[in-house]
């Protein structure tokens, strides 16, 4: 599949994966825009993209917001992710995981730790959104 560019957008690529449920920064800015964020949703973002490697668990996420558990925080990220996609018209990753979970991969990569954990790597798309929405 190909994706049009123009001569503009020729020196200024983003990320562009070939899954659906990721978006452009374009589109996670206009959700960003469009949706209503607590101060703990937003508060888990500047998290995750300021994290090393803008590497994050759902144990980190949830202690980000005061509570305590991945489970807790896997599930609060993913409902704000649900939004984001939602808001951003990206489908649902497809994925034998559960939904709030499955939302998740519209904003990151994710790897399940050995334990209930996971370990989610923000996509470049999302961070430069959160940069352009002035949200970090």
């Amino acid at each position: 599949m190909f994706e049009m560019i123009s001569r503009d957008d020729a020196n200024h690529q983003t990320q562009k994966d070939s899954a659906p449920h990721i978006g452009r920064p374009e589109d996670y800015v206009r959700a960003l825009a469009e949706i209503e964020m607590s101060s703990c949703e937003r508060d888990m973002l500047r998290a995750h993209a300021k994290a090393p490697g803008r590497t994050i668990t759902g144990l980190k996420l949830a202690e980000t917001v005061g509570h305590f558990g991945c489970r807790i925080g896997n599930k609060k990220y993913g409902r704000l992710a649900a939004k984001i996609a939602a808001a951003a018209d990206l489908p649902m990753c497809k994925s034998d995981v559960s939904d709030y979970l499955a939302a998740i991969f519209t904003l990151a990569e994710g790897t399940q730790s050995d334990g209930e954990d996971w370990t989610w790597v923000m996509h470049d798309n999302v961070a430069r959104a959160l940069e352009d929405a002035g949200i970090v």
